[in-house]
């Protein structure tokens, strides 16, 4: 008989070798070599499990030392006891930069993310009484990182939080671009376009500036932000503006041809007609689309890079309905899900999720400890916002029938304070708010239903206007609010398509949503992939709802 001994786990990192350890002479056999001759000595064994550069470095090509002389003496410390401890116990703002890049250049993945965290740290934790310096600081370093890290992820998280805030806008953007006016690169330059995604007349202003000031000519800067800002939307919100733009345009005594062109192009679309509609970003994607993965490491994967996935509202929506059709008692999360969500949330530059959404979804039977897990990984990094979003339902409740079948402008209410606290109430008259337009559903051609933005200011009625900066579909997302068990509850519709019927047109349902009464079979659909469904009668009422990312949220 041979003794079967079980193989012993292999260290995975990051890990607590011993932060003590650094240093000592009995343990070390590499050194990093710092600015003005000084060394710190580290063990090549552990420096090597964190990272697969230094490893290389160190059992291939022999190295005995590393020079890290391009790095601050404090961020090379701050790195190796991360690679000893497990933990970036001494990081801080003055060190970031250098630690975020050596992290990335030795390739340590576990501590690039910790970095990312600790970047959103900064931006969710500005001071309340913050200053330009605050903001500068976190704008350079994500642009320092697209530059020479190639990743656009920490950009993505500024000019959001930048973009959410009227205050940060006004206080960053016009000063930002008086102080670096003609040293500004591309990265940087999208970057301001971004930040002030929803207050373009910032740029456009300075632009005025500049051609009021000595020669009139377009500047780099100039040039840029015509090009790639939507003009038209700004001279809707501002026609003062598009006359002092024009008025200065025409001062340009001999434009180059590329000037004239470009100068042309504005001309043309000060008179663009508006759309009078827009599609909604988070309705009828498909459930197969999703359902089709029956793993959810593989699911995961496809969310994280899937351009159909425009916010964090919209991954968590996709992962709870592939849950709640596919989980069951036995199904396991990854241990790490918190920090991929983090990750993926960085990447993308995506909001933290709604609470309301989390809260008011429908969660029974044996799918609730999985989707309890799932419910505390993103709680964990942090990811669910109470304040960041406005809940408004329409004025009234519909019968589904009435909601699919009939053209309808539903109107929601809200008030400019809600969504914009720090820029107080609105000076205009009557109502803040929108209009949703629905196109029926048919049974012979159940394509035609639609739900779309009215975004024309113009079309609206007396009693109601459309603030175009703070209610755009981009910050917008769709659902349902229906009683269900004598609670009102929150039924997801970005992954379920649009609302169909069976083959004889006696049954409809949406996605996982039947309109069926107790006792009915819903049989005969010819997309029927979906195991789990909520019965809510042929009495059913429905409140469409939207969650609306507040403006000025912080």
């Amino acid at each position: 008989m041979t003794f079967c001994e079980e193989p012993a786990p292999k260290v995975s990192v990051p890990a607590d070798f011993g932060v003590e350890l650094l240093g000592d002479p009995n343990h070390t056999n590499i050194s990093f070599n710092l600015r003005d001759n000084q060394q710190i000595h580290a063990n090549s064994v552990i420096v090597s499990l964190n990272s697969p550069v230094l490893q290389r470095l160190i059992s291939d090509l022999c190295f005995k030392t590393i020079e890290v002389d391009d790095f601050q003496k404090d961020a090379v410390q701050c790195f190796l006891e991360g690679c000893y401890s497990g933990r970036l116990a001494k990081i801080n703002k003055g060190i970031f930069r250098d630690l975020n890049k050596m992290a990335h250049v030795f390739k340590v993945n576990w501590m690039e993310k910790r970095c990312a965290s600790y970047y959103r740290y900064l931006i969710e934790n500005i001071p309340d009484k913050y200053e330009f310096q605050d903001l500068l600081y976190l704008f350079e370093e994500a642009c320092f990182a697209a530059r020479h890290l190639k990743t656009d992820a920490s950009l993505n998280v500024i000019t959001s939080k930048l973009n959410s805030s009227a205050s940060y806008r006004k206080c960053f953007v016009p000063r930002y671009l008086d102080e670096n006016a003609g040293n500004l690169d591309d990265i940087e330059l999208n970057g301001i376009i971004k930040a002030s995604q929803r207050q373009p007349e910032l740029l456009v202003s300075f632009v005025i500036s500049q051609l009021k000031v000595g020669k009139p000519e377009l500047s780099k800067e100039a040039k840029f932000f015509l090009q790639n800002i939507n003009i038209s939307r700004c001279f809707r919100k501002n026609p003062d503006l598009q006359t002092s733009l024009i008025e200065q345009l025409d001062r340009i005594e001999s434009p180059s041809t590329a000037d004239y062109k470009l100068v042309l192009s504005l001309y043309k679309s000060c008179n663009t007609v508006v759309e009078k509609y827009c599609s909604l970003h988070n309705t009828f994607n498909s459930f197969n689309t999703i359902n089709k993965f029956t793993e959810f490491s593989d699911l995961l994967e496809f969310l994280k890079s899937s351009p159909d996935v425009k916010s964090f509202n919209m991954f968590f929506e996709a992962v709870f309905c592939w849950l709640f059709n596919n989980a069951n008692s036995s199904t396991k999360l990854p241990t790490d899900l918190s920090d991929l969500i983090l990750e993926m949330m960085t990447k993308n530059g995506w909001r933290n999720i709604a609470s309301h959404l989390v809260n008011m979804l429908i969660v029974d039977g044996e799918r609730f400890s999985v989707f309890q897990s799932f419910e505390n990984a993103i709680r964990k990094c942090k990811a669910v916002s109470s304040d960041g979003y406005e809940y408004i339902t329409s004025s009234r409740e519909y019968e589904w029938e009435d909601l699919l079948f009939k053209e309808n402008d539903v109107e929601f209410v809200t008030s400019h304070y809600k969504l914009s606290p720090i820029e107080g109430p609105c000076p205009d008259n009557g109502d803040c708010g929108f209009i949703i337009h629905i196109t029926p559903s048919k049974e012979e051609d159940t394509n035609v239903f639609n739900i779309q933005l009215l975004q024309d200011p113009a079309a609206y009625p007396s009693h109601l206007h459309l603030h175009e900066d703070e209610i755009s579909i981009e910050n917008m997302h769709f659902a349902l609010e229906m009683t269900f068990s004598g609670k009102k509850r929150l039924f997801p519709v970005s992954w379920y398509g649009k609302p169909n019927c069976n083959v004889n047109g006696s049954i409809w349902k949406w996605g996982a949503i039947y309109f069926i009464d107790k006792g009915e079979t819903p049989l005969g659909f010819s997309d029927e992939n979906i195991d789990w469904r909520w019965g809510l009668g042929r009495q059913a009422k429905i409140t469409p709802a939207f969650l609306i990312q507040r403006g000025s949220s912080t």
